[in-house]
């Protein structure tokens, strides 16, 4: 039945909702069509964390797996059941795979199903043709297209940050790009999206991809004729979609920027792995605290509302929460002193309740996580710190002034002497020396001496230069802030004449303006080139990346005789979030370099705020920390 071709509003999946439906149909379902029997899974190590950010184990119960091994590590024989393999197209799973079947220890039982998470090089692909005894027990075959991860319901990775220094490093086209040409292939092949393909102008790196992407998204369709995707002949429901490759060297401020976001504060100040956060939990009523792994994901409902909003919301929510628990008819019938309870009391309380028990402890686990977080913002001075970050990066105090370079170096200098930590003071200067556009020789040998750096320390900062980041100036007075500069960062930053929730939350990444005029159709043309024509877009070929809406007057400054509650005093009541129903075909955000947890949180209010929806996918997700580290090592 052919799809109505009026372009309708509607509700996607989320991206891991897709990914475990292609799962299901594209593995286990066709396994089990072709055997009754319960089966081994092999995972390597890039498809065990495919499986993983989809699949929980009693779902692979329910699709007939009954033990996942690794292929990596020895396993014993089961040679009475069938084997699922699940592998990433690596020269290593493929060798593997191999060797399972080499020899006299065969391990597993007649029939096997093999599946690659993209598309398998003829190389790889001749070596098990050669592996007779392998060849003859296959009884499926193929490339599930899912070289990714998907992290989040609007954010995917390729998890390849050791790509950062062959990315910037490159002289031509490098194997990196390819890699993230054909997963980006996989990431389109599960969204049934072809689509149009621009990238920042400037970027030689985005432009690269962009013309790679393109030559490989149309091998996928000639090879797959039966594919459909969303705006073809029999599918206009809704339009194509637009990917857009953004550089990260295009902003080297997001990443550095201390943010007051839940999301970004716990991956910046708490130590967190990937998904696993170690944080300190109370042990009983003497106060004592121990450490306690958890995983913040998707899974988590609690974190999903809440890892995108300010801190001080985050606290706001969670205590307004236990207080109402506590208040409830039982918990109020226990409260016998009436009136309000502290935060030890309704702790308390709520042991007294356990039909609340479940819910309770996931609310005191994020009220710990966030009470750490504020803690360590606290002892270490941070809200100052982030304060004059944002006077750099916008170029305007809270209060609305506009200081010149001088003030700003003496403002920095000052601040680095106070500084104990060396990487807060690479970050600070790293902020300056780009919002800037760089600083006087003079200027620049005075910070370095209050910093004192180490030498590794030194060549992060000196490294920036290797992502087009000038380090020196003209030696003219500029504007000050990185709205004064050209290329991404030109006209974004938000000032006090900007909207902002929270009146000490004045800076907003340069993605979120982009944004804006991608969903509008403002995105300027020669700004933005496209691989092929676009079609009609309104005024898509406009004056600039820059919005042309006018701005709103500055609101009044939070700068008072308060501390953190002051600065982070709210300028107007938030909005009601709207419904997830979007208009329009996707935009695919693609950022290579690393994507920060603060464009994370932009992209969610952008697709709530336009109505649209926006994918956002990067090399890997980048923390402050990392994000020097990447620095560091770009050696030449």
């Amino acid at each position: 039945m052919r799809r109505s071709k009026k372009t309708q509003k509607k509700v996607n999946d989320p991206l891991r909702t897709l990914v475990q439906k292609r799962l299901v149909a594209d593995v286990f379902e066709n396994t089990k069509k072709k055997t009754e029997n319960w089966c081994i899974l092999v995972l390597d190590k890039m498809s065990t964390r495919v499986i993983s950010s989809a699949l929980g184990m009693y779902d692979l119960m329910e699709e007939r797996v009954a033990i996942v091994e690794d292929l990596t590590k020895k396993r014993a024989p089961y040679k009475d059941k069938d084997v699922i393999y699940l592998l990433a197209q690596t020269s290593d799973s493929v060798d593997r795979l191999v060797a399972d079947w080499s020899g006299d220890s065969i391990l597993y039982g007649n029939s096997v199903f093999v599946y690659f998470l993209g598309r398998l090089p003829d190389k790889q692909l001749a070596k098990i043709k050669q592996c007779k005894p392998l060849l003859k027990r296959i009884k499926a075959f193929t490339e599930v297209n899912i070289d990714f991860l998907a992290k989040e319901k609007r954010a995917f990775t390729f998890d390849m940050r050791s790509s950062f220094s062959r990315l910037y490093l490159r002289d031509g086209p490098t194997v990196a790009e390819l890699n993230i040409a054909e997963k980006l292939v996989t990431v389109c092949a599960t969204l049934n999206e072809y689509p149009h393909i621009r990238w920042k102008q400037s970027s030689a790196l985005g432009q690269s991809l962009a013309n790679l992407f393109h030559v490989k998204m149309n091998d996928f369709i000639g090879a797959n004729e039966n594919w459909w995707y969303h705006g073809d002949g029999n599918n206009l429901n809704t339009a194509r979609s637009t990917l857009l490759f953004l550089d990260r060297a295009d902003d080297c401020v997001s990443p550095l920027m201390h943010e007051f976001t839940y999301q970004a504060m716990v991956n910046d100040l708490l130590p967190m792995d990937d998904d696993k956060l170690t944080y300190q939990a109370e042990t009983g009523d003497d106060g004592g605290t121990q450490d306690k792994d958890v995983l913040l994901n998707d899974n988590d409902e609690l974190w999903v509302e809440l890892r995108g909003k300010h801190i001080a919301d985050v606290v706001q929510i969670l205590s307004n929460r236990i207080r109402d628990i506590t208040s409830s008819g039982a918990g109020a019938s226990l409260n016998q002193k009436g009136g309000v309870m502290s935060m030890k009391q309704m702790a308390d309380t709520v042991k007294k309740l356990p039909e609340y028990k479940e819910v309770m402890s996931k609310l005191s686990q994020h009220m710990a996580i966030a009470h750490q977080c504020l803690g360590i913002f606290t002892k270490e001075g941070l809200m100052d710190l982030a304060e004059l970050e944002q006077t750099l990066a916008t170029g305007q105090t809270d209060e609305g002034a506009k200081p010149k370079t001088k003030e700003l170096v003496n403002d920095v200098g000052e601040y680095l002497q106070r500084l104990t930590d060396a990487q807060k003071k690479v970050r600070l200067l790293a902020i300056l020396i780009v919002s800037q556009n760089g600083l006087k020789p003079e200027d620049k040998a005075q910070l370095m001496a209050a910093a004192q750096l180490s030498r590794r320390e030194e060549k992060m900062i000196e490294n920036l230069a290797v992502l087009g980041v000038p380090l020196a100036s003209s030696g003219e007075e500029k504007k000050s802030g990185l709205f004064g500069m050209g290329g991404l960062l030109s006209g974004v930053g938000a000032a006090p004449d900007e909207e902002s929730e929270f009146q000490g939350s004045r800076y907003d990444p340069p993605l979120q303006s982009i944004l804006e005029d991608l969903c509008g159709n403002r995105l300027s043309i020669e700004d933005y080139p496209s691989v092929l024509p676009l079609p009609d877009m309104g005024s898509s070929a406009g004056s600039g990346v820059t919005s042309a809406r006018p701005r709103k007057k500055p609101t009044e400054s939070a700068r008072s005789k308060g501390g953190a509650t002051s600065r982070w005093k709210r300028t107007e009541e938030k909005k009601k979030t709207k419904d997830e129903v979007y208009s329009g075909g996707r935009q695919i955000i693609f950022m290579v370099g690393g994507m920060c947890f603060s464009e994370l949180r932009v992209i969610e209010a952008t697709c709530q705020k336009e109505s649209r929806e926006i994918l956002a996918g990067t090399t890997h997700f980048v923390k402050p920390a990392q994000f020097l580290k990447d620095l560091a090592r770009l050696k030449k």
